[in-house]
């Protein structure tokens, strides 16, 4: 077997993904504090009890961002981002709530506890997949830099300019010549190589036993947002085809939600709020190398909708920086629809002929100006399109007028809509009012009823039920006790109470639903103090409640003494003596 590699994860030991009970997560909310938390990435200043400072979700001049080391919550008054220490983690990170709340874990040093419902057949398949994968990206790694097996791959990485730490940082790996010596490695550690083979790692013989996949390839480890590896891509050294070649599809390797890079981008994204995505594995690692550590990659597939789902929830803005030819292009401008219908600004850079991004800098090229300089995606499209057509003729300007409407159309934001319109009647020299009329027949993509409709004006006094559960625990039980939910009015508010009734003192805010969540974190970094105590906010609640049923009672008993109904005058006559009562007690 080429080379050794040092022992470590073996068949059995791999982390399951798991959910986490109340006991583990408020242990994390105890040791990690959420103002130095956001303070890593926010200068904050005291206000109150309370931290202020600019919001890293959207961009401000005054601070709005309030952070609540008491309730362990932020909250931004101007874009209405709010959350807990794990949705903070989330949204600047790119990662979903279980890797936050292992990532806390370990920054805090909270042993995680398995989900009491047991485990799940899908999740321990999960861990399998991520467990072997880890394992082969060390072995990889360590044939790279250990023996006489790794000096292709290692003079491949110089002759690119790729040194030893920039190599070590995205995990460049190579897999050895021969036909299994991944598959040997991994059955010598126990590793059933069924496993393997759904992990993309070897393939099955056709009269029996496996072969590895990668052989003779540089390899280069696919990190999801949190950082583990989940698949493969490998660039052959010698001669061979294909010169790139991707592992298979899986349950944790899914091409169309990866972009290489993002992981190691984090820190840059987070900064710049701009993402620069270029066409190559090796675009990217060069790029970084020189500093431009804003770079990512799709995985050999187009730039879909869930790429730049990622990429939304880390930047503001989209460089595409693609060769310069015609295979360039028209991947750059295919994407454009996806950027209209995501509603992402994109600007794009089209390189010289016989340039990669490393080539172009090696060069002299200067990539940040022509970044600075680049113009929009929309624009380029325009360019493009009035090129293929015959402008002069009814024809030409016809077909134009349709495309430009068959894109308007994606555009959900009725001003952007305009504005594209009248861009793209300005360079196409066609009617403004004719292009809108295009886009208004094509199909349009389906807006929900929660996208037209405003939301009704927040009740203060039902807010302050709220805001009094969200601060105050101990009323919870009070609330249920005396069956408060049934006081306040159907909508955000009941829900929001409701949820907060039931829940123990600490607010995991992932378990809320969904239309909740800003609500609450909004209440959470609120002054405790601003609303009365819990006892006035019953009796006001109670005495409304009254006065509404002594209202529906006396339209009742109208309608009873006209149609002559003695029994139902009777009854309703002794509730409104009741409710009259009862309300002039609330009053006094």
């Amino acid at each position: 077997m080429p080379g050794a590699v040092p022992r470590g994860t073996s068949a059995g030991n791999g982390t399951d993904p798991m959910r986490f009970d109340d006991e583990t997560l408020q242990a994390i909310r105890d040791r990690v504090s959420i103002v130095d938390l956001v303070g890593r990435y926010v200068e904050l200043r005291r206000s109150g009890k309370n931290w202020k400072g600019l919001c890293p979700f959207h961009d401000e001049r005054t601070p709005s961002f309030v952070v609540s080391d008491e309730r362990g919550f932020y909250h931004c008054f101007g874009c209405g981002a709010g959350g807990d220490l794990f949705r903070f983690v989330m949204e600047m990170e790119g990662l979903r709530f279980p890797e936050a709340v292992e990532r806390l874990a370990r920054e805090a040093g909270v042993p995680l506890a398995r989900d009491p419902a047991g485990p799940r057949p899908d999740r321990d398949e999960k861990a399998r997949l991520l467990a072997v994968l880890e394992l082969a990206a060390r072995y990889f790694r360590h044939q790279l830099t250990a023996g006489r097996a790794g000096e292709p791959a290692r003079a491949y990485l110089e002759r690119r300019g790729i040194g030893p730490e920039l190599a070590e940082r995205f995990g460049l790996g190579y897999a050895p010549k021969g036909w299994d010596p991944l598959a040997r490695f991994l059955k010598s550690r126990g590793w059933d190589l069924g496993v393997a083979e759904q992990a993309g790692l070897v393939r099955a013989r056709d009269g029996g036993g496996v072969y590895d996949r990668f052989r003779d390839r540089l390899m280069f480890p696919i990190q999801d947002a949190a950082g583990r590896v989940v698949g493969f891509g490998g660039r052959v050294l010698g001669e061979g085809e294909p010169k790139y070649l991707n592992g298979p599809e899986t349950p944790v390797f899914q091409k169309r939600r990866l972009l290489y890079g993002l992981h190691q981008s984090a820190d840059a994204l987070r900064r710049g709020r701009e993402a620069w995505v270029v066409e190559g594995y090796m675009d990217v690692i060069s790029l970084h190398g020189r500093g431009h550590a804003r770079a990512v990659a799709t995985l050999g597939t187009a730039l879909g909708p869930e790429h730049l789902r990622e990429l939304r929830r880390r930047a503001e803005r989209v460089v595409l920086i693609y060769d310069g030819d015609e295979a360039g292009r028209r991947a750059a401008l295919r994407s454009l629809e996806v950027f209209l219908a995501e509603g992402m600004d994109c600007r794009a850079v089209f390189l010289p002929p016989g340039h990669d991004p490393d080539s172009f800098v090696r060069e002299g090229g200067d990539l940040e100006a022509a970044v600075r300089e680049a113009p929009p995606l929309f624009d380029r499209f325009l360019e493009d399109l009035a090129r293929r057509v015959d402008r002069s003729s009814v024809p030409g300007r016809l077909r134009a007028a349709d495309r430009v409407g068959e894109l308007l159309a994606k555009v959900a934001d009725p001003l952007a809509r305009d504005l594209y319109a009248r861009r793209a009647a300005e360079v196409l020299e066609v009617d403004e009012a004719r292009l809108r009329q295009r886009a208004r027949g094509a199909p349009r993509r389906e807006r929900g009823p929660a996208e037209d409709a405003a939301p009704p004006p927040e009740d203060p006094l039902e807010r302050a039920v709220v805001a009094c559960l969200v601060h105050r625990p101990r009323t919870r039980e009070a609330f249920r006790h005396e069956g408060m939910e049934d006081w306040l009015a159907p909508g955000l508010l009941r829900d929001a109470a409701r949820w907060v009734a039931e829940q123990p003192e600490g607010l995991v805010l992932e378990r809320a639903p969904e239309a909740v969540r800003p609500l609450v974190a909004r209440l959470a970094v609120e002054e405790d103090g601003t609303f009365p105590e819990f006892g006035e906010l019953v009796r006001r609640l109670r005495l409304r409640a009254a006065r509404r049923e002594a209202a529906q009672v006396l339209r009742r008993l109208r309608a009873a003494e006209e149609a002559g109904d003695r029994r139902g005058v009777q009854e309703c006559l002794r509730r409104k003596t009741e409710l009259d009562q009862e309300i002039a007690r609330l009053r006094g």
